[in-house]
């Protein structure tokens, strides 16, 4: 008898995202805060960003104490390529509204934590002028 409650693959994204890291902006509060979370649950790698660097480490933190474990439905647990034994999640300073040259030297740390970016949640706001 075939299960009523079974989803197909292409339904369920989030199978799919375990040692991926994943770049959130906006991440001290609010929405950001839970994509960071919720991403960290479904196993991603995460680089919290935002103006705020005293909440984007409490975020980290919280994340980094996590236990995370594969997912039992991916094949052979996905390699991560990422070095093992260090954080699931690090905070990095970002002004979204800044220059060219401050947003670029926040994305190199953000490319430096991991090694790569993945993907971008571009959830932070600016207010207009």
């Amino acid at each position: 008898m075939e299960n009523s409650h079974q989803v197909s693959d292409h339904l369920e994204p989030w199978r799919h995202l375990h040692g991926k890291v994943v770049m959130v902006t906006g991440a001290s509060s609010g929405l950001g805060r839970e994509f960071c979370l919720d991403l960290a649950k479904a196993g991603c790698r995460i680089v919290a960003a935002a103006r705020r660097i005293d909440r984007l480490q409490s975020v980290c933190n919280q994340i980094n104490q996590l236990s995370i474990t594969a997912p039992s439905f991916s094949s052979s647990a996905v390699a991560d390529n990422i070095p093992g034994g260090g954080p699931r999640a690090v905070a990095v300073e970002l002004d979204v509204s800044a220059d060219g040259p401050a947003i670029e030297k926040s994305v190199n740390k953000a490319w430096d934590a991991f090694g790569r970016i993945d993907a971008l949640v571009n959830n932070a706001g600016v207010r207009g002028w």
